[in-house]
């Protein structure tokens, strides 16, 4: 083999990912696909393609298969061949991305006991001095957000310089970095023996045996059975890691101050008991004694621990729920309300839906409160493809905000709003079950549901029967026909889908087509065609390899049903609610009466049927003003099921206002009549009335418009701005 300079060839972040992409995936990967995921040019996708060609070539495997309109496929000696291969991957065949050096810059400033010097950085780094000082000039603006300082003063190396308590955030903020929970980066975590290693040294061997890591394992899932309670995988792994540098800082004479009254009421909690279980079993691996601020210090980690189960009542361990997780509760309740008014639906099973939405809010207020807050590894995807979801999400944690004092993160947001999306897409029909699945989500609960509620959308003829966690998978001994996961499987004959928790119409079309083929299943009981075109070739052509004909055009056939399949688009506020159906009154109606004639344009398209307009006044009638979203304004609605044709919106203004309660606040001037024909075609209306109302004027020129035509230009403005 070349060695480095002569042509050897290297990967990064970007082309392990897509590498770790085609080893899971097993027919094609579109191009679009990958532009799609990585946000990068077709040409870059062409270029990086080219690299991993090369790499595999250098380490004796076949290079990527492409054919052109389906994509690309690694070839299955590849797929076979990658793991060892990784073992024995040199260091310099891996190049680490910037957010990678500079988080493992940052470990290291807070594992050494001593001063880091430029050349350490870079020997760590393996790097040159000068992208080591360029790496580490923008982590000193990045520890500035956590309060610190990098000082470094007559040449005696770099040392961060703040409020322990800060440093710690910083740590488990770059842990959050290194430690991979996503299944299309298993490849980087196969490739770590070629990450620089920050406890290459004896002593930092000795901090990172394989053996203490399996002792603080055990440690945790001692603790997660005395408060009966269950981690997600990955914060397994991420309380494991974090208490083996936390005893470290320890040991180094680092501790963390703690507010006396903070720590009285963290020592109330269930989860303090489980801390002192924890620094008990530290303070004997380490030989170092834990103090009080320091078990409560670990109290708030374990208290902003991702969970996939929890004790009913909230507390932890069986006992009266504290004041603290009675008022999450409430919040809970509050924030499915806002959202249910907001998007203009209603759940079914609310009940439940609370109940897992309390799940993961439990542990995210104390992430919050204590400024420990979760990375979203899809956060990009939720701001953009989801972008009405998860900005009616935003709005409807306000009740969070306020408790808490201060804003959730983006990041925290998209772990509720893919609740409530997995919530949205639930199926009202039972599914028609032929075959026996199973989902295994390392992401939680709330990432599982809203998985398993697009699964079982796609696949009625599946029997969705259990989803677990990785380290239930080992356990699990059932019969499967088929396993969907977000990491790869081992140890299983069946088939193994990995898959994205949130799945675009792409991404399904694609897993659709692939899971018919492996089952021999078609969606819509046609026969497969492959075998009638194979006896076409055999009479004008010698076939040589009929096997492996029949799997290449089985491949073809499924990716080209699946190429034009499109994100769907969703109508606009105006072209929901065209001129036609706006209505201007004088004198005052009651709100009943008011609603019937705002519904009234909707009957006369063939919108709905009669029986949603009661529907409508009943929803009232039952549960209050809860329709007045803001002042003057309010959104009649009802369920689907109720009597929507197709979707639409209708408005009555009228002048004079109408009185929902004898409360003036709930006096209306401006009524909407909204239709929706499921729980998402009227979400990027829904999200361009709500910017427009937010501004005071427009809800005044809403209120006082006299022609219908001057309320359609308004609502166009609305749409337009939106789309800017």
């Amino acid at each position: 083999m070349t060695c480095p300079g002569e042509g050897w060839s290297i990967l990064d972040e970007r082309r392990a990912e897509i590498l770790a992409l085609l080893q899971e995936t097993p027919g094609y990967v579109t191009v679009e696909q990958l532009m799609e995921r990585l946000n990068v040019s077709r040409r870059t996708v062409y270029y990086d393609m080219k690299k991993i060609d090369e790499w595999l070539r250098d380490n004796g495997l076949e290079p990527v298969e492409h054919v052109r309109w389906l994509g690309f496929r690694l070839p299955e000696a590849s797929r076979a061949g990658l793991p060892e291969i990784t073992k024995r991957i040199r260091r310099y065949e891996y190049v680490l991305s910037p957010k990678e050096r500079k988080a493992w810059m940052a470990i290291l400033l807070f594992t050494r006991p001593d001063a880091v010097h430029v050349q350490d950085l870079a020997d760590f780094l393996q790097t040159s001095r000068m992208t080591a000082l360029q790496d580490m000039k923008q982590l000193k603006k990045e520890f500035e957000l956590f309060g610190l300082k990098v000082d470094a003063e007559r040449r005696a190396g770099y040392v961060v310089e703040g409020e322990e308590s800060d440093k710690r955030k910083a740590l488990a903020h770059y842990l959050s970095q290194t430690i991979d929970d996503a299944g299309w980066k298993r490849f980087n975590m196969l490739m770590r023996g070629a990450l620089p290693n920050p406890y290459a040294n004896r002593q930092f061997s000795q901090l990172m045996s394989e053996e203490r890591q399996e002792a603080l394992q055990r440690l945790v899932a001692d603790c997660e059975r005395s408060l009966g309670l269950e981690f997600t995988d990955e914060m397994i792994i991420t309380l494991s890691t974090r208490l083996l540098l936390f005893a470290n800082r320890l040991k180094q004479g680092e501790r963390v101050r703690m507010d006396e009254d903070e720590k009285a009421i963290l020592k109330r909690m269930p989860e303090y008991r489980g801390a002192k279980q924890l620094a008990e079993g530290l303070a004997e691996m380490f030989q170092v004694e834990f103090p009080e601020d320091e078990i409560c210090y670990l109290t708030v980690h374990l208290l902003g621990a991702r969970l996939n189960r929890l004790d009913p009542t909230g507390s932890g361990d069986g006992e009266k729920p504290s004041e603290e997780t009675k008022a999450i509760r409430e919040l809970t309740s509050r924030i499915v309300d806002r959202f249910e008014r907001l998007a203009c639906m209603f759940f079914e099973q609310r009940e439940t839906l609370e109940e897992q939405l309390f799940l993961h809010l439990k542990p995210a207020y104390y992430r919050i409160k204590y400024g420990l807050e979760a990375e979203h590894p899809m956060l990009d995807t939720m701001r953009t493809k989801y972008r009405e979801l998860f900005e009616l999400t935003r709005k409807a944690i306000e009740p969070l905000e306020e408790k808490l004092g201060r804003r959730v993160n983006d990041d925290e947001v998209a772990y509720v709003a893919m609740h409530f999306g997995g919530w949205m897409r639930r199926q009202n029909a039972a599914p028609v079950r032929r075959r026996r699945a199973a989902i295994v989500c390392v992401n939680g609960v709330s990432t599982s549901r809203m998985l398993r509620v697009q699964l079982e959308g796609l696949f009625p003829y599946l029997d969705i029967v259990s989803v677990m966690s990785l380290r239930e998978y080992e356990r699990f001994r059932q019969p499967i026909d088929v396993w969907f996961s977000t990491v790869p499987l081992p140890r299983t004959k069946e088939p193994v889908f990995v898959v994205n928790p949130v799945l675009s119409d792409r991404e399904k079309a694609h897993l659709l087509h692939e899971v018919n083929r492996r089952l021999e299943m078609d969606r819509a009981g046609a026969a497969n065609p492959v075998g009638g075109l194979i006896d076409l070739i055999k009479r004008y052509a010698d076939v040589k390899d009929e096997d492996g004909l029949a799997e290449a055009l089985t491949g073809y056939w499924s990716s080209a049903q699946k190429r034009d399949y499109a994100e769907p688009e969703r109508p606009s506020l105006s072209e929901l609610l065209p001129p036609s159906r706006i209505r201007i009154a004088g004198e005052s109606p009651d709100w009943e009466r008011a609603i019937e004639l705002a519904a009234q344009p909707l009957l006369g398209d063939g919108l709905i049927e009669p029986r949603y307009v009661e529907a409508m006044v009943d929803k009232v009638r039952r549960l209050g003003p809860y329709i007045v979203i803001a002042p003057g304004v309010a959104i009649a609605h009802a369920k689907p099921e109720e009597g929507v044709i197709a979707t639409g919106m209708s408005l009555l203004v009228v002048q004079g206002g109408i009185a929902f309660s004898r409360d003036e606040k709930h006096r209306v001037k401006a009524l909407f009549a909204l239709a929706s024909d499921d729980s998402e075609s009227h979400l990027l209306a829904i999200r361009q009335l709500t910017m427009l109302l937010r501004d005071e004027n427009n809800r005044r020129r809403l209120a006082e418009a006299t022609d219908a035509e001057q309320l359609a230009a308004l609502l166009r403005k609305a749409g337009e701005a939106d789309e800017g």
